[in-house]
């Protein structure tokens, strides 16, 4: 059930010290859902932005629409169970579970209005999925572990492939072809017509008496190199849980105490010991932990409660910022507004922070060209490549 919601409240000013800089830091929201049952041992939610719109995946069974300029709740709609799963956006709606006649289902919805506009024939969706025109690619539980091409149009299956357990890895999707996994670290590839193609191993698998040719790894950098157990091993990471995430140009992986930022061929561009560079007194091992946001030479990372900016070119930190107070569940970055959901209370807050002058002249081109492109009087090019320009110049003097 959807309903419209109008509830809201600011809070007051507080000031945080960033690094060795005092900037200041507003929040400037705090939402004031129902939460009868919210246990702090287990918080539940996630996060998106889409456009003017934060989706709130809260832990009292709803997602909230809420507007970022006016800070007010535009819709709010049922779902069946509490998830840190987030809603994966497809141009104006969005993919997520439904409860249909008895049954836990996934459905496409409406992002303007939160409507559900059909379920789809998948009982879950276990990745991240990647879309191309009205197909979406996913690993997905129907009747087992598969790998789908999904028609939303047409609303079916155009095909699927068994992978079992692999079906909770993030496939590769690549210009030509996806990389997914057939469970053990056995990773395999097959184009988007649903045809395996064979690999430089010679290493061959089955599922369901098919056969299709593997190889043995981690995962993929950001130019197609595998990281082996090995690799891992040699960079002190072989026992550590991690998360990977990838630009064009660099591939990072963020463990529990270190950063390790890779170049092309796996060249090592910096490995950080988080303990050392950042000592806390209050060690928390089940602090949120997160790669946010990759540039050209720096990244941003939250480690033990801390909202970190670091120059991986330089060695250098450019910002951090303390958010234990909030004791961060989930944080997503949007310019100067840093969006959390609490694990104190399972809310969602909203903090505006000062930014320094290179961050500042960024999100002020960045604005103008915003302005420029939405102005509902005759467009100015000249103003719109200047702006742009202007954008181009700032980013790359921030990284």
């Amino acid at each position: 059930m959807v309903k419209k919601s109008l509830s809201f409240f600011p809070l007051h000013c507080c000031f945080l010290l960033v690094s060795l800089t005092v900037f200041a830091q507003t929040a400037v929201y705090k939402s004031n859902f129902v939460f009868k049952d919210f246990q702090v041992q287990e918080p539940y939610g996630s996060l998106l932005i889409s456009g003017n719109k934060i989706l709130f995946n809260a832990g009292n069974y709803k997602i909230y629409a809420i507007a970022k300029d006016s800070l007010k709740p535009i819709w709010e709609t049922d779902i069946v169970s509490k998830s840190n799963a987030p809603p994966y956006l497809h141009k104006n709606t969005f993919i997520y579970s439904n409860y249909e006649k008895g049954t836990t289902t996934i459905a496409q919805y409406d992002l303007d209005t939160g409507e559900i506009i059909k379920n789809l024939s998948l009982k879950t969706i276990n990745s991240k999925p990647y879309f191309a025109n009205n197909t979406m690619y996913c690993t997905a539980v129907t009747d087992g572990g598969k790998l789908v091409a999904y028609h939303l149009e047409d609303n079916k299956i155009i095909w699927q492939k068994n992978i079992g357990q692999g079906v909770d890895f993030q496939p590769a999707y690549l210009k030509d072809k996806i990389i997914a996994n057939a469970e053990d670290d056995n990773w395999f590839a097959i184009d988007y017509n649903g045809n395996f193609l064979e690999t430089r191993s010679k290493k061959r698998t089955s599922i369901d008496s098919t056969q299709f040719f593997v190889r043995n790894y981690k995962f993929l950098t950001h130019d197609g190199r595998e990281i082996t157990q090995d690799f891992l091993t040699k960079n002190q990471l072989a026992n550590a849980e991690y998360q990977t995430r990838t630009s064009d140009s660099h591939t990072f992986i963020l463990a529990e105490n270190q950063l390790l930022v890779l170049g092309n061929n796996r060249k090592k561009v910096l490995q950080l010991d988080l303990e050392t560079a950042f000592p806390t007194d209050n060690f928390a091992y089940d602090a949120y932990s997160s790669i946010l946001e990759t540039r050209t030479e720096s990244a941003w990372f939250c480690y033990q409660n801390y909202l970190i900016h670091y120059d991986f070119a330089k060695k250098k930190l450019l910002r951090k910022i303390d958010l234990t107070r909030w004791n961060p569940h989930q944080v997503e970055l949007d310019n100067r507004t840093i969006w959390l959901i609490s694990k104190n209370d399972g809310l969602l807050y909203g903090l505006d922070f000062e930014p320094d002058q290179k961050t500042a002249d960024f999100i002020k081109a960045k604005a103008e060209m915003q302005r420029e492109i939405h102005n509902p009087k005759p467009p100015d090019k000249k103003r719109i490549e200047a702006a742009k320009a202007a954008e181009e110049k700032f980013k790359n003097k921030n990284n």
